[in-house]
């Protein structure tokens, strides 16, 4: 039990790391909305924004977000605060698989890195959100939180949107 415990602080504190270190390395996303969310050469990683997302202003510095009604896409990128990409995806990966807050747990074939999808279980309340997560690890010790959300009683109309979107997350 106690090792579990532990599990989860890592994977909690690594996903906090993430959150906090922002010098964001200048993103340059569209301000059309739509297409590829990284436009300037050097970019490590690739998204594809479903039609009809349009930035929105994000209260907090170094967060790109995009929203449809009441969908939304949230993006962080940040420095990875392990010492190894390997070991920190094996503890997210297993924090998430015993985390019974996640209806899934898929790691997704990705080039450069690793990378999981957390699906969370949809709340009980319709008005709370339901969320995906891809959570990202690359070889050049970046991560990447990407979190798509709705309330649960609209979700079911942006999975598709939102499938897309995942299957076009690349690493390069």
């Amino acid at each position: 039990m106690r090792e579990f415990n532990v599990l989860k602080v890592l994977a909690v504190a690594l996903i906090l790391g993430l959150l906090v270190t922002t010098p964001f390395w200048q993103v340059a996303y569209s301000k059309e909305g739509t297409g590829s969310i990284l436009d300037k050469p050097g970019r490590f990683f690739d998204l594809k924004i479903p039609e009809g997302f349009k930035p929105a202003p994000s209260d907090e510095p170094g967060i790109l977000k995009w929203k449809k009604g009441s969908g939304e896409i949230y993006l962080v990128v940040g420095d990875l605060i392990a010492d190894s990409d390997d070991q920190a995806f094996k503890e997210l990966r297993k924090a998430a698989t015993g985390d019974k807050r996640l209806e899934e747990v898929k790691t997704l074939r990705v080039e450069g890195g690793k990378a999981l999808l957390w699906k969370e279980v949809p709340p009980n309340d319709d008005g709370r959100l339901q969320i995906w997560r891809i959570i990202a690890v690359t070889k050049k010790k970046k991560m990447i939180n990407i979190d798509f959300m709705a309330p649960v009683k609209d979700f079911s109309s942006f999975v598709s949107s939102f499938e897309d979107a995942v299957k076009s997350f690349k690493l390069r």
